[in-house]
């Protein structure tokens, strides 16, 4: 598949404009050989996913992030909060991932491409796999590692056929720099030992 052609799929499945982010990368999509995969996400933006999108090149996600960083200062506080983190926790633990999977190109994505505060806020109508299963399908990860219980349970539904890595909790909380750097070195290393044929799910933990 060309980028060409995974536009105009991907449009098809999530118009344009759209408020779904339904993944983050620097360049093509298509090279990218590491998943790392939530939930869904918790940032919500008001720019349009396809404002980062550059035709013969992917997604531009040096733009993305300023836009997040400004959207994210601009936002009001919470009621009772009288500062916000730069970034959040799960952002700060997401870019350590990308360091330690130095020599891997990273898809950020997540089983649900609507954000919200929590969970428990994305409503059902807004729980729509296809563009995640899309994401699967045409751009085939040699390795995945997949953080917070909702989404590990719900890849274990996929049957995917590459290496699955299940973090120990989700990348919000109870997880240090350090060890979100040990995943991506992890997502890595399998990928480069992911030549040949795997079986249809490996579970491993690290």
């Amino acid at each position: 598949m060309s980028l060409d052609e995974f536009e105009r799929e991907l449009v098809a499945l999530i118009r344009r404009p759209t408020d779904l982010r339904p993944f983050v990368c620097e360049g093509s999509p298509l090279t990218c050989e590491v998943f790392l995969v939530g939930f869904n996400p918790a940032t919500e933006m008001r720019t349009d996913f396809w404002e980062f999108w550059r035709p013969g090149y992917g997604y531009d996600k040096v733009a993305w992030f300023q836009r997040y960083l400004e959207e994210r200062a601009a936002k009001p506080l919470k009621p009772g909060k009288t500062r916000r983190q730069r970034i959040s926790a799960t952002r700060r633990n997401i870019e350590c991932f990308v360091e330690g999977a130095a020599g891997a190109q990273v898809l950020e994505t997540n089983i649900y491409a609507k954000a919200s505060d929590d969970m428990k806020s994305l409503d059902l109508a807004s729980r729509e796999i296809a563009p995640f299963r899309f994401l699967l399908e045409t751009v085939r990860p040699k390795a995945m590692v997949v953080h917070g219980k909702p989404a590990v349970e719900a890849i274990r539904k996929f049957g995917v056929s590459t290496i699955v890595i299940e973090a120990d909790h989700h990348f919000s909380r109870q997880t240090s720099k350090d060890t979100a750097r040990g995943y991506g070195m992890r997502a890595a290393q399998e990928k480069r030992g992911n030549g040949a044929m795997q079986a249809p799910y490996q579970e491993q933990h690290i």
